[in-house]
């Protein structure tokens, strides 16, 4: 292998780690969260939790490798181009072409190892990393039902406990009826109630201890069977009838490449599942072609980023990564609708992306404009002279404005006032802010994209499969995004702050900062300023807009998985609320705001041991004010325990008193993330006044919409020491660096925060702890600088 060849492959293979580390890294973000809540408040092993994160890894390296690969080719060969090292290469007479050969090798590489993954290692993979995750969520079931919520994981099916006593693993008081009641409706309610997995974890096993079963067929109410029994063995899918059918066998993802082939070659398939499997086929040699593509169009690209330097071609990266998998989502949608061949629409965009690489390295090699001749002599022309004319207009006009304000001042008394002198922001204020600003734009983009292209590819099948419209897809993306960059703010500020005094190091600036009198305090003080701003802007995003998007991004997110939104009414959870009052659980149909009306309203009373006292179902039900209700057409029944004492008819309009006034029902109960401040902390304050059993998680949730917006700022303040002791090491160094403390970071974030949902640290601790270790460590890293 000739000198040059290594040296360019030398160049290429640190960027590359790095690149892989961060992508991957931030993949990883999506599972790291929820697996330490699994180990530390479920009866889920370290050794499943670890078995998880390990199986998801080929899931996730197949997509970080031609990211990254695209990433480091543009680094290392904007570098050479920055540093005149390609002139001097091109000066000696040695083509593109050949300097094209070392990034051949490293590509061919990374596709051979990429499509042995696809093929040997990610079937398996998938398809162990379902039935892990459907053997955890089964086991971690009873944290996830909440007294006082409603709990609709199965269909139809709704389930409601009213306390869940400290230390134990079942409930006090539960009730289990049907999510939307209709014809012969059944209802279970029991003194204490258990969950647990069966035995090949595909169902939960729900026992209902000392329970009384009320049957009856609403439309002929006449006849009501109760009876009692010492416990209830009842087995539930864990999934909607069709998932659960679907989970049976392998998904098309998780099959084996023989399988595939049978299943694309099948003629007793449907058409729709055979096209699909043979655009799973395809994608199984074009992701990892990818590699090849990438490297062939970043060496041109590189080559023309001699000014932009590293962070330009971090962006470049960016945009052409999220432009293949756009393409290559249109491709697979268009091969669906049987408007492209399978194999057209999956390698349309290796096709379009190697065409456009080779013609740009052609042109590069002739030492032309990326640009095509006539494209480059028009915008030099026309609109290059046009912004030149504009820029001379507008300093001609700012003269002449001086001038007319100078004319009226002549005679006329002047009151002179001496200069303000603003310490902030100074000449090197705004270069740091601009070079601050220009890096967090980039990270914040590059996780952005990392996190939608990892969703896309997982929503892709059921994309194409439900035939999903564009416009549901794309706010679908709008929403998750905002979301996406709350959750990954402290870590861009953290990668932004090291990279960028990572460059000021290595090009000694600092250095230079330093021999001219100004502190390395006061040069962190544009960051600070842009980072407490960082957070400012995390809370309003928490207070304003995220408690109102979840509620959207969860309607939609079922939609792309199949469950179509209901035309009118909330959501089959929130037609079930528990009153403020206590010991009243309601369910309708529809709230009529206008007329105060509620359709199909039934009632159900409970006493202080949970049982139920009373039944009532009307029609309709009319507010007149002051408690009082007018119930038109339906039923009563009160009962002792398994013993009904009266049942009465509603056939004419008679009026009551229930404790709940109209707003009650407008006003649909929310999940925690779906509430503000305000609306989580009353309605912790009421679940405490009713005597709610275990409240931490939620005051967890509570204290994290203030606390984590916080932590922008505290990841800067952890961040500027660690920059600081860069030296000439760089940026490639800082975000190695970022790496490892965004690791920790998120350890500490999901230890503390299941400590608190599980009561071991009260919540505000729990919460607020993780701030304040890092902010103690940032004041001790301090102390040891110079200054």
């Amino acid at each position: 292998m000739r000198r040059l060849d290594r040296y360019v492959m030398t160049e290429i293979i640190g960027p590359l780690g790095l690149g892989f580390l961060i992508y991957t890294f931030i993949l990883l973000l999506r599972v790291f969260f929820r697996a330490a809540r699994w180990a530390i408040g479920s009866d889920v092993s370290l050794d499943t939790i670890g078995r998880l994160l390990l199986l998801s890894l080929p899931n996730i390296v197949v997509l970080t490798i031609p990211m990254s690969l695209l990433f480091a080719i543009l680094i290392a060969v904007g570098r050479l181009s920055s540093e005149s090292e390609l002139v001097a290469i091109r000066a000696c007479g040695i083509s593109l072409f050949t300097l094209y050969r070392p990034i051949l090798v490293i590509s061919a590489l990374l596709t051979s190892f990429n499509i042995y993954l696809m093929l040997d290692i990610l079937p398996d993979g998938n398809h162990a990393v379902e039935q892990l995750r459907t053997e955890i969520l089964t086991k971690s079931f009873a944290d996830e039902v909440e007294p006082r919520t409603p709990y609709t994981g199965w269909q139809n099916q709704l389930l409601y406990v009213f306390e869940s006593p400290p230390g134990e693993r079942r409930w006090r008081g539960t009730f289990l009826a049907e999510a939307i009641p209709s014809g012969e409706t059944r209802i279970e309610v029991a003194q204490w109630g258990e969950a647990k997995p069966s035995s090949d974890g595909s169902k939960i096993d729900l026992s209902l201890i000392n329970a009384v079963t009320h049957r009856v067929d609403l439309r002929n109410p006449d006849v009501y069977d109760i009876s009692s029994h010492e416990t209830i063995d009842l087995s539930l899918l864990s999934t909607s009838p069709r998932e659960a059918a679907s989970s049976a066998k392998r998904s098309l993802r998780s099959m084996p490449f023989q399988q595939l082939l049978h299943v694309a070659g099948d003629a007793n398939a449907e058409p729709v599942v055979r096209t699909l499997a043979q655009v799973e086929l395809h994608k199984k040699f074009s992701i990892p072609a990818a590699c090849l593509v990438f490297g062939l169009l970043a060496l041109p690209l590189g080559f023309n980023n001699s000014r932009g330097g590293r962070s330009s071609g971090f962006a470049i990266s960016i945009g052409v990564v999220m432009l293949y998998y756009i393409f290559l989502n249109w491709g697979e949608d268009f091969a669906k609708k049987g408007s492209a061949p399978p194999w057209l629409a999956v390698w349309l965009p290796n096709l379009v992306l190697m065409g456009l690489g080779l013609l740009l390295l052609a042109r590069r090699n002739r030492d032309k404009s990326l640009l095509l001749s006539k494209m480059d002599r028009w915008i030099q022309e026309h609109l290059w002279r046009r912004v030149l004319r504009w820029q001379e207009r507008r300093s001609e006009k700012k003269k002449r404005a001086q001038q007319k304000r100078a004319a009226k001042g002549r005679g006329a008394f002047v009151l002179r006032m001496p200069d303000l002198y603003l310490p902030f922001p100074n000449l090197m204020d705004r270069y740091v802010l601009r070079t601050f600003v220009r890096v967090l734009s980039i990270a914040s983009l590059a996780g952005l994209t990392v996190y939608v292209v990892a969703d896309l590819t997982e929503n892709a099948e059921h994309m194409l499969r439900n035939d999903v419209p564009t416009d549901i897809v794309l706010d679908y993306y709008k929403l998750k995004s905002i979301a996406i960059l709350y959750e990954i703010s402290p870590i861009i500020v953290l990668v932004s702050t090291l990279i960028c005094f990572g460059m000021l190091s290595r090009t000694n600036e600092i250095t230079a900062s330093k021999a001219l009198g100004m502190s390395l305090y006061r040069l962190a003080v544009p960051v600070v300023f842009v980072s407490t701003l960082v957070a400012v802007g995390a809370g309003v995003l928490q207070f304003k807009v995220l408690t109102g998007s979840e509620v959207r991004i969860s309607e939609l997110r079922d939609v792309i998985r199949g469950n179509p939104l209901t035309p009118v009414g909330p959501r089959a959870d929130r037609r079930w609320l528990y009153g403020k009052t206590g010991g009243y659980l309601y369910n309708y149909s529809y709230f009529d705001e206008k007329h105060q009306e509620i359709h199909q309203l039934q009632v159900f009373k409970f006493d202080e041991d949970y049982q139920l006292t009373d039944r009532l179902l009307v029609q309709r039900a009319r507010y007149l004010g002051e408690q009082w209700w007018e119930f038109e057409g339906g039923w009563a029944r009160s009962f002792d325990g398994a013993e009904e004492l009266g049942y009465r008819k509603i056939e004419e309009t008679v009026k009551e008193q229930l404790p709940e006034p109209p707003e009650f029902f407008r006003g649909e109960k929310q999940r925690p993330n779906e509430m503000d401040y305000f609306s989580l902390r009353d309605h912790i304050q009421d679940l405490k006044r009713i005597g709610s059993g275990d409240t931490a998680p939620l005051e967890v949730e509570l204290h994290n919409k203030i606390a984590y917006p916080f932590l922008s700022l505290v990841m800067a303040f952890v961040a500027l020491p660690f920059a600081f002791r860069l030296g000439r090491a760089g940026a490639l160094y800082g975000i190695g660096i970022s790496i490892v403390l965004g690791i920790v970071l998120l350890a500490f974030l999901a230890v503390f925060s299941a400590m608190g949902e599980n009561a071991i640290l009260p919540p505000i601790v729990a919460v607020w702890s993780p701030g304040l270790i890092f902010s103690i460590l940032s004041l001790y890293l301090f102390l040891g600088i110079r200054t």
